[in-house]
């Protein structure tokens, strides 16, 4: 699956969820992955519509079974310093959820 496609079909996903934002960073948003590459996803949640952790680990694994690859669900604000530094420099916006 491209790039393209697997965002496509994430934005696609993440309509029907309480996701506000999600962003792809890491080494897909750099064009730098390999065949074993995980795709690094960068959430914000909607808190009106609150997600426990049954249900976020669900969405992790229903995202990896649509897309064929290990997928990295993180919800922004959750990064070490170091690695949020990083994740904002790479990040790519691949959904928002209409106003």
């Amino acid at each position: 699956m491209s790039t393209q496609a697997m965002t496509e079909a994430i934005a696609e996903y993440f309509k029907t969820q309480p996701v506000l934002k999600a962003w792809l960073f890491g080494s897909f948003a750099r064009g730098e992955e390999t065949p074993k590459s995980d795709v690094d996803i960068l959430v914000v949640f909607d808190h009106e519509r609150p997600i426990g952790l049954l249900r976020y680990a669900g969405m992790w694994r229903e995202i990896e079974e649509l897309i064929g690859r290990k997928v990295d669900l993180v919800e922004e604000g959750t990064l070490m310093p170091f690695a949020a530094e990083s994740a904002n420099r790479d990040k790519r916006l691949i959904y928002e959820r209409a106003k």
